[in-house]
């Protein structure tokens, strides 16, 4: 799950922005399904990157109290043989992202979730909220066994829109 899937829960609606509404209320029934649900699963690093992610971007409003509630007792749970993921690194770059011409201008900063799920032997899908520039790259991650669901289409698709369709005009 990708970091904004919870920091857009998190933050109180009356912050977003009017085009944000949607997409906020469709990662609070996210997190509120995943922190309801007890066979919720969540993959998770060995080294703790995406929980320090977490940790820093979440706001603490009373759903990201809930979240974090719900991901300190997972975490103390876990079947870390299963569910955690050590992320390799050789030169500062994850050794599992693929090596890829096409992949290359994918973020370097959003690298880790898809090293995470390349290296998790489920491949579990990776939830996205408001990161339009995924939406360029979901077809080609299809093609290493990487799905990547959008919690709000039409959302992604303004950003994308917005931020990369545009530029090439």
């Amino acid at each position: 799950m990708d970091t904004n899937v919870p920091v857009k829960a998190s933050e109180p609606l009356s912050e977003c922005k009017a085009e944000e509404l949607e997409m906020a209320g469709a990662c609070i029934e996210f997190i509120h399904d995943l922190i309801n649900n007890p066979s919720s699963k969540l993959v998770l690093d060995m080294d703790w990157e995406i929980l320090g992610e977490y940790r820093k971007r979440v706001k603490k409003t009373d759903i990201g109290k809930q979240f974090f509630r719900w991901l300190y007792t997972y975490v103390n749970q876990m079947d870390v043989i299963n569910d955690m993921v050590k992320l390799e690194r050789t030169g500062g770059e994850y050794t599992a992202f693929p090596k890829d011409k096409e992949l290359e201008e994918f973020d370097h900063a959003d690298r880790k979730f898809i090293a995470l799920a390349l290296s998790h032997n489920e491949k579990p899908p990776l939830i996205q909220a408001a990161d339009g520039k995924w939406l360029g790259f979901a077809e080609k991650f299809k093609k290493y066994g990487i799905h990547i669901r959008f919690l709000d289409m039409n959302y992604a698709n303004s950003k994308y829109n917005k931020k990369i369709r545009n530029k090439r005009r």
